[in-house]
């Protein structure tokens, strides 16, 4: 496999790939545009364990049509584990979604920890479900560094979301004099 630029892609984000019986020849713009390439390589490989690879011969020019491709979880109403969250960012690079929005918080939960703040996450982080139980969790400052740097390596933009002054019970339940 040769990776090489080539300039004259316009697209930021696009590439040219082309495979042949000995060689595959992975050309972009920039690195952005060989990371997406590559990602369409992983998509070409088989699913199915064997000793031997194949890919088709084919060529593929390819850029996306729009600069922004998103996705949203909503943690603040379900909380999902940081693994949960690589796992979730490793598909949306998989599939060339470049910008994450993690809202994180919701009148259903409270998920980033604020140091000045404490009770937001001990206290707003939580909820009793209807049968009793709670549900909850949040993210420390390092966790939220980790998920993001995490993501930038994989060509992903996170945007977090934080809803103020709407949809703020689970921060009026932790400081109710606000």
């Amino acid at each position: 496999i040769n990776f090489s630029y080539k300039k004259s892609i316009p697209n930021t984000e696009g590439y040219e790939i082309d495979i042949q019986p000995e060689t595959i020849l992975v050309q972009a713009n920039n690195d952005k545009g060989l990371f997406w390439a590559v990602q369409t390589l992983r998509q070409l490989i088989p699913m199915e364990m064997s000793s031997v690879v194949e890919v088709p011969c084919l060529q593929i020019k390819d850029a996306p049509q729009y600069a922004w491709r998103s996705n949203m979880l909503d943690v603040s109403r379900h909380f999902f584990s940081v693994d949960f969250l690589k796992k979730h960012i490793d598909l949306l690079s998989l599939y060339k979604i470049n910008t994450f929005h993690w809202h994180l918080t919701d009148d259903q939960g409270w998920r980033i920890a604020i140091k000045k703040y404490p009770k937001l996450t001990s206290v707003g982080g939580w909820r009793k479900e209807a049968d009793g139980s709670s549900h909850g969790g949040f993210y420390t400052q390092e966790q939220i560094k980790e998920v993001v740097s995490y993501a930038q390596q994989r060509n992903i933009t996170v945007i977090p979301e934080i809803e103020m002054p709407g949809h703020a019970l689970a921060a009026l339940t932790a400081y109710p004099q606000y």
